[in-house]
């Protein structure tokens, strides 16, 4: 990790209290992260108290250790607890049993007091609610509150995922109870307008089981189009304060894995009375906008409706369809519908593309997994017309509701996201200097001036490494019920009203929808449980994406594993200190560490982003096509390592790999030892480890 060097800061005073996050390394030692821009403080392992990875603690800041260029800190108070519960082996002793985490930052063995395991075997993998935080000469303490399995169960690498990111498996009885007794209560078109007659399409991926937004589009004799959005109204069966309700909020959205889906409802409503099934009736709540061939919304009605999907459809039909005239014969009705609503859509890509919104088009993929979980290929997902035409009425409905409720000056729920970080965002002006391009982007930094900016790379040859660049300078987006605006969709007001079956805030945007059109004032407890919703889906949300990425990254590895000793072709995606990142064309990606580079002797220069040999000549650029070698995939850290070139033999590959790992590994190698040594209590390598594991085992036995 880079770090500033100290007379770059504010710095620290001795004896000065700091709040951060602790973050562990591999149980050795650790470092405070704090929000300003001020150096990271150095937390030995006999510092840390009882913090463990990811705690928000208070640090005192001591003098020892400013010499080495760095500041020290002890912890002196745990404000926040990360972990109440913990990924483990279990391991079966002589009357109590010890889990070891998975994750190695956690710094600590957990003790199992006999009586608190469940009917866990030695090897099981195991999820522990821990009872007790750990000590310095003390391990943590829990009790097993799952068996997740054994090695060789299927599905069991998912499994451990799932329990580490804590998402919510099982629904409870109640919730499952009351969810069929919603789904039972007979339709009605009581206080809706009715769009039964109309012709209205669902259109999705082929696997889809939710289907939550369903099309219309007519043109209109101004020149106009009508464009109706009809969403699943699943506030009609999940009402405030319920058990539905709760539970919606603890999950906050589905989670899709690799493998599985974790729904935010039950089945019977997710799939079923809330889904947009073809030739059923089904509530929803509709937006049917005007739209000129501007792409502006000069008339809109929002509000309950009910309808009945004429037909199904898939992007695949859809882009044959109209791409390539082909289709079957129980689609042609549609045609004609579905030519306008592509006029439509280009007119609406046009208006955002003036409006200065930003169109990453990086590449998707989707693993194909067997029944037990191997994977068999990875599929590139292409976005066509078919995609484009249901993402631009699903942002064009979400925006005119966004208006509509923002319009009536209510506390409300906005999809939010913040304009580039500077430092970033400098780096990409850096970069595009070194290539010899002056960067037209000017202050203050707008949407049409990001835009400006990658048109500017395009032109000249940088466009996959500053629009990868600027991707990373931007924020993520998350929910507020203060309305900043969304940078990226250049919007000035906009929400997530589209997907209630498999998002909270979509949800709670529709009953704002209902209680403003029912005249409901708002009250403070009202505003705060907005607040309070909004804070918990984003949470939600960035624990599910870092799940989904998790697996994925999982299954490429263990789909890559068959081929390692193989030469592929790799485009640089990443450049750091210790190493290249590339990726395949499969969407695989690894590193090629430094000490491949020359041997060693090449150099990362961060003002361009390049790898130098020592003369200063570049050797590697962001964007540069490589050829590689897959030297290892290992799948318990979900990571691949490749180094430069071909081999003819799985044994100069090896070869190979263990210079790499030499040279790169020599330059520490002494601070190396003697950190070793401290861990190991004096010896090296994994005896000394062991030892001292045994040690506290039995010290801890004693004392029980």
């Amino acid at each position: 990790m880079a770090r500033k060097a100290l007379d770059r800061v504010a710095g620290y005073r001795p004896g000065q209290l700091v709040t951060g996050i602790y973050k562990g390394y591999a149980g050795h030692f650790g470092f405070l992260i704090t929000a300003e821009a001020q150096e990271d403080i150095y937390i030995g392992k006999g510092q840390r108290g009882s913090a463990m990875h990811n705690d928000k603690v208070q640090v005192e800041v001591i003098d020892s250790g400013r010499s080495a260029g760095r500041y020290e800190g002890q912890v002196v108070r745990v404000l926040e607890r990360a972990n109440e519960t913990v990924v483990g082996t279990f391991e079966l002793q002589d009357g109590f049993a010890v889990v070891t985490p998975d994750d190695e930052r956690l710094g600590t063995d957990v003790y199992i007091p006999e009586g608190s395991w469940l009917d866990a075997k030695s090897g099981a993998k195991v999820l522990v609610r821990l009872t007790a935080w750990p000590e310095p000469r003390r391990m943590a303490e829990g009790e097993v509150a799952e068996v997740l399995g054994y090695e060789g169960d299927t599905g069991l690498d998912i499994s451990l995922i799932i329990a580490r990111h804590h998402l919510p498996k099982v629904f409870p009885e109640e919730v499952l109870r009351e969810a069929e007794q919603v789904a039972a209560e007979p339709i009605t078109a009581e206080g809706r307008r009715d769009f039964r007659e109309t012709t209205v399409i669902t259109v999705d991926g082929a696997d889809a089981k939710d289907l939550d937004d369903a099309v219309t589009v007519r043109d209109l004799p101004n020149g106009n189009w009508e464009l109706g959005v009809h969403i699943a109204d699943v506030s009609h069966y999940v009402r405030p304060g319920s058990a539905l309700d709760r539970e919606a909020y603890r999950r906050g959205t589905s989670v899709y894995l690799a493998d599985r889906v974790l729904p935010m409802l039950p089945e019977v409503l997710s799939n079923g009375s809330c889904s947009l099934n073809p030739n059923e009736e089904r509530y929803t709540m509709s937006a049917v906008m005007e739209i000129t061939p501007r792409g502006d919304v000069v008339r809109s009605e929002i509000g309950p409706g009910i309808i009945r999907s004429a037909r199904r459809c898939t992007y695949a039909e859809i882009r044959k369809a109209l791409l390539e005239d082909i289709y079957p014969e129980d689609l042609a009705a549609h045609l004609p519908m579905l030519r306008s609503w592509k006029r439509l859509t280009e007119a609406l890509i046009a208006m955002r593309a003036a409006r200065g919104a930003l169109n990453f088009d990086f590449p998707e993929y989707k693993i194909i997994l067997a029944e037990d979980g191997t994977p068999l290929r990875i599929v590139k997902r292409d976005r066509t017309i078919a995609e484009r035409m249901i993402e631009e009425a699903m942002l064009i409905a979400n925006e005119t509701v966004a208006r509509y409720i923002s319009a009536n000056e209510r506390t409300a729920i906005f999809r939010v996201h913040q304009t580039p970080d500077k430092d970033k965002l400098q780096i990409v002006i850096d970069l595009m200097r070194a290539r010899g391009v002056e960067p037209d982007l000017k202050e203050p930094i707008e949407p049409l001036a990001v835009q400006r900016l990658l048109q500017q790379a395009q032109v000249h040859g940088l466009g996959p490494i500053v629009e990868m660049m600027t991707l990373r300078s931007l924020p993520q987006a998350y929910y507020d019920i203060v309305n900043w605006g969304h940078f990226g969709l250049a919007s000035e007001c906009y929400t997530h009203f589209t997907s209630p079956i498999r998002r909270y805030p979509d949800l709670n945007v529709h009953r704002l929808i209902r209680q403003l059109q029912a005249g409901e004032r708002q009250n403070a407890r009202l505003k705060a449980r907005l607040a309070d919703v909004a804070a918990q889906s984003s949470m939600a949300e960035r624990r599910a994406v870092e799940a989904e990425r998790e697996t994925n990254d999982l299954k490429r590895v263990e789909y890559m594993a068959p081929f390692v000793g193989e030469a592929f072709d790799a485009t640089v995606t990443g450049m750091t200190g210790f190493g290249i990142f590339v990726g395949l064309e499969n969407g695989a990606e690894g590193l090629i560490r430094r000490g491949d580079i020359e041997d060693g002797q090449a150099s990362f220069d961060e003002r361009d982003y390049t790898y130098r040999n020592r003369n200063g000549e570049v050797l590697y650029c962001l964007g540069d096509s490589v050829r590689v070698t897959l030297a290892k995939a290992d799948i318990e850290n979900r990571r691949l390592d490749f180094v430069l070139g071909e081999y003819e033999s799985l044994a100069a590959l090896q070869a190979a790999s263990e210079r790499q790992a030499r040279v790169g590994s020599d330059k520490g190698k002494k601070k190396s030892k003697s950190r070793d040594k401290a861990k190991h209590g004096g010896k090296s390598g994994r005896g000394g480890k062991t030892a001292e594991r045994k040690k506290r085992h039995k010290h801890r036995s004693k004392r029980r």
